[in-house]
């Protein structure tokens, strides 16, 4: 066989179940952070439904608690559909809270899926398994 067909390949193989594994020992240690995080964002959609006046923008009319939580979700994961929308200044000053939030929330997720590919990657070969 030649010595080329034997030269190891510059990136480390990465077993998915390591990285999974990985990844939920990193949220394990992330989880006061999410736990407060969740928190926030249930306070403020309690504060959007008593104080925000969402409202539906087809007919105008108040919405569910259901709802504004929904609102609340679009809001923070950032996509924004424009269905249901806060009427009042707190309504507005506590929705940008919200997607302030979501963005922390997908930094957390996404920093924390990239330090457990970084630490599966690093693991040898025979090490868990």
């Amino acid at each position: 066989m030649p010595s080329s067909a034997r030269k190891r390949h510059a990136y480390p193989k990465i077993r998915p179940g390591r990285t999974l594994i990985e990844m939920m020992r990193v949220m394990w240690h992330l989880s006061p952070l999410f736990l407060v995080n969740i928190a926030g964002f249930i306070a403020l959609a309690v504060t959007m439904y008593y104080f925000g006046g969402p409202v539906n923008t087809v007919d105008h009319a108040p919405v569910t608690f259901g709802e504004t939580l929904y609102m609340c979700g679009v809001t923070g994961l950032t996509i924004g559909y424009g269905d249901i929308v806060p009427t009042t200044p707190v309504g507005r000053v506590v929705s940008v809270s919200v997607a302030f939030l979501g963005i922390l929330l997908t930094g957390l997720v996404t920093s924390a899926a990239v330090l457990a590919v970084q630490r599966a990657a690093a693991r040898p070969e025979s090490e868990g398994q």
